[in-house]
């Protein structure tokens, strides 16, 4: 009986991961709209998309590995949670039952966080998308260097 129960979970594991690999796939044949408007990528739209589904905001920021970090991360967290809310009703006794819920629980906050963290993440890398890089750092024989540059607008 053990066995079907971790063959069934392996089974939704390797599902869970092909889903989230799938998104991380570029598309086919996809060119960019030379008609449309508006390209500029707002932090809002990416806190939003982030915010319903963990990863797709870095993907709104061209950021693939952050999400599949992100979206894996969540998808893990919320299938923690489906297993042991399933769990809680086959307890023997009230203190494994409320155990189980504790740890549910437990794992719904991490679930929790991951999306906020993954929400802040979209919508801090979009306000920094347009950042220059001035700031270079070289690693050389005799030690290393960071070098500023900064431009100065006077009006």
């Amino acid at each position: 009986m053990c066995g079907v129960i971790r063959s069934r979970s392996a089974h939704c594991w390797a599902l869970s991961l092909l889903l989230v690999l799938s998104l991380g796939r570029p598309a086919l044949a996809a060119a960019p709209d030379s008609t449309s408007a508006d390209t500029t990528k707002t932090p809002r739209g990416a806190l939003l998309r982030s915010a319903l589904l963990p990863g797709w905001g870095q993907h709104y920021n061209d950021r693939p590995i952050k999400m599949l970090f992100f979206g894996t991360a969540s998808a893990v967290a919320l299938r923690s949670v489906v297993v042991e809310h399933r769990r809680i009703n086959t307890a023997p006794t009230p203190e494994i039952h409320q155990d189980r819920a504790a740890r549910r629980n437990t794992r719904l906050l991490y679930f929790a966080l991951c999306a906020s963290f993954a929400a802040i993440d979209a919508y801090v890398d979009a306000h920094l998308a347009d950042f220059g890089s001035d700031v270079q750092l070289q690693m050389r024989p005799g030690g290393a260097l960071l070098r500023f540059n900064a431009t100065l607008a006077w009006r």
